[in-house]
């Protein structure tokens, strides 16, 4: 046996090699039921699809953006207590999925019209032209999922509208 720092080990008969010897993963325990808050679940129940067709339309990766979601509700479930008390749990939660999708998203190619209106506009801005002109939601729907007021999202469209057709006169798919 070789020299090494630290406490020497002595090989005992019933593991002669540590390379040979199996460990056993941890039993699970029968019957095991994890409940989540009521409130939580109609929360996600309420808004995952709506946040899923929302990452596909900026990833344009069904995959990631089902990870990016359930990574967002994730979160949002472990800090449910302080997302509920806060001034709105849909903005919260909305931001944290905004978040996630920035990140995932640096550095990778996003579909063309997401990428024009992005660079576009402001983030809230080009949130709402997603939500209105790709997901067909109405701007009620659109401030509920954000977590803002309809008359915000009003005005932010009029903005964005304006904003666009001096930017983006030329470019394939931006009618809105």
């Amino acid at each position: 046996m070789t020299d090494l720092p630290g406490p020497r080990r002595k090989p005992t008969a019933a593991c002669p090699r540590p390379s040979r010897c199996a460990v056993e993963p941890p039993a699970r325990p029968s019957g095991l039921v994890v409940s989540l808050p009521a409130d939580y679940t109609a929360f996600c129940l309420l808004y995952q699809d709506r946040y899923l067709r929302y990452a596909c339309a900026r990833v344009a990766d069904p995959g990631l953006s089902r990870e990016l979601v359930e990574t967002a509700l994730g979160s949002v479930a472990i800090n449910w207590a302080s997302v509920l008390a806060s001034h709105c749990p849909a903005a919260e939660a909305w931001n944290i999925l905004g978040s996630l999708i920035a990140q995932a998203m640096r550095g990778h190619a996003a579909p063309k019209f997401c990428n024009a209106v992005y660079r576009a506009l402001p983030p809230l801005q080009a949130d709402l032209v997603i939500l209105r002109h790709r997901l067909s939601l109405s701007d009620e729907q659109a401030a509920d999922l954000m977590g803002v007021e309809r008359p915000l999202v009003a005005s932010q469209l009029r903005m964005a509208h304006r904003t666009m057709a001096r930017r983006l006169p030329a470019l394939p798919g931006a009618d809105i």
